[in-house]
């Protein structure tokens, strides 16, 4: 058996035991059980360094970490292990934004340069109500927006046009306005409001435009708007340079499912979109406030989950899989055809974090892993809150 495999199996043991609530306040012992078989299973199957479990039944939350948060130094993970949050941030910076419109000091169809006037105008209105659910036209990274690639000249282009971007991932930003630089003069990929393009440089804009509208540094209003009403007690942003009490160590994988150290990557320039460490307890803590009206009001939540539609008045598509489940205003929203669910993914170099909050059980999952590549999937989430459920 691989080392890496014989510690990860020993953390499991040592730390599966670490709970939020007692046992009989949220979950019987058989559920505990089961759920602690899931995760050792996917732990096992998946090579997975560790994983972080939180559910919420009833209001309660139950939590236990899997294996090591650090194979070099076998650290095992605990419930205190902070994670990279990646995408679901997105979620985060969206709450915030709703917050500022229910305040009157945002107007969603306004244009985003009555904002982030740093932003150049372009051929048509730019918005936060597109931004929010990637109708803007602002492009994602290099690579994932359909360019043309047939010819050496054109490969050779944009690898060079990559190369430019992921050099900014070893650049420190503590503003909102630096991270712009890379995308802003750029073209929008087509008229805002007709088409549907997941971008996490628009919420990067969204960012500039939070500050602006709220007078107020976007680190600040995350905490004030966001994190404290939510009770996430732990999140903190993730300062590649700052020494930050129980950060996991990030893996990727290697040949034949070996785990290397995963690639450096600062990343306060994607701060809005996916810039945050936490607990996988603060993430199920933010979906309990969230569906509880205590982040936004009832309405605006529930406008939040609700399909946008395009200009034309069709119902905007999803690109992001299958069309069995679409993009609100900052959170995901399917199946269609099952149970609901609102949740967030997140996937950042080395880390992997879901969040799921499904409405008609009042039941919370947050998972969390320190190995990217999509190592965790909505097919565990979903295990879980079936033992949840029950």
């Amino acid at each position: 058996m691989p080392r890496f495999l014989a510690r990860v199996i020993l953390a499991t043991v040592l730390s599966a035991s670490a709970t939020v609530a007692t046992a009989s306040d949220a979950l019987s012992a058989a559920q505990i059980e089961e759920i602690s078989r899931l995760a050792r299973e996917a732990l096992n199957t998946s090579h997975l360094p560790a994983l972080s479990v939180t559910v919420v039944r009833e209001g309660k939350l139950w939590s236990a970490a899997f294996g090591m948060a650090d194979l070099e130094q076998d650290v095992p993970a605990t419930t205190r292990s902070m994670f990279r949050t990646a995408s679901i941030g997105k979620w985060f910076t969206a709450t915030a934004t709703m917050r500022l419109v229910e305040d009157g000091k945002l107007d969603l169809d306004a244009p985003i340069q009555n904002y982030c006037p740093q932003y150049p105008l372009k051929p048509w209105p730019v918005t936060s109500r597109y931004l929010l659910a990637h109708l803007a036209g602002v492009r994602h990274y290099y690579g994932d927006n359909g360019e043309r690639r047939d010819t050496d000249a054109e490969r050779a282009a944009l690898d060079a046009q990559v190369a430019r971007e992921r050099a900014a991932q070893f650049l420190r930003y503590t503003d909102m306005i630096g991270p712009l630089g890379i995308f802003k003069d750029d073209p929008l990929l087509f008229e805002p409001g007709t088409q549907s393009h997941y971008s996490s440089l628009g919420y990067r804009l969204l960012g500039c435009a939070l500050e602006g509208a709220a007078r107020m540094p976007y680190r600040r209003l995350m905490r004030e708007l966001v994190f404290a009403p939510a009770g996430m007690s732990s999140i903190a942003e993730d300062d590649s340079r700052a020494l930050v009490a129980h950060r996991a160590a990030g893996y990727s994988r290697g040949p034949d499912n070996t785990l290397l150290r995963a690639e450096y990557r600062d990343v306060s320039e994607n701060l809005p979109a996916g810039g945050w460490l936490a607990t996988s307890e603060d993430l199920a803590k933010f979906a309990l406030a969230f569906a509880r009206g205590q982040l936004v009001k009832p309405s605006t939540r529930d406008l939040m989950v609700r399909r946008p539609v395009l200009k034309d008045g069709a119902p905007a598509p999803n690109r992001l899989g299958s069309s069995n489940y679409y993009y609100g205003l900052g959170v995901m929203i399917g199946p269609l055809d099952g149970e609901r669910a609102w949740f967030h993914t997140g996937g950042q170099s080395g880390a992997t974090a879901l969040l799921y909050w499904y409405p008609d059980s009042e039941v919370a999952i947050a998972l969390m892993t320190n190995l990217d590549g999509r190592a965790i999937n909505e097919m565990l989430a979903r295990k879980i809150a079936e033992v949840v459920q029950r």
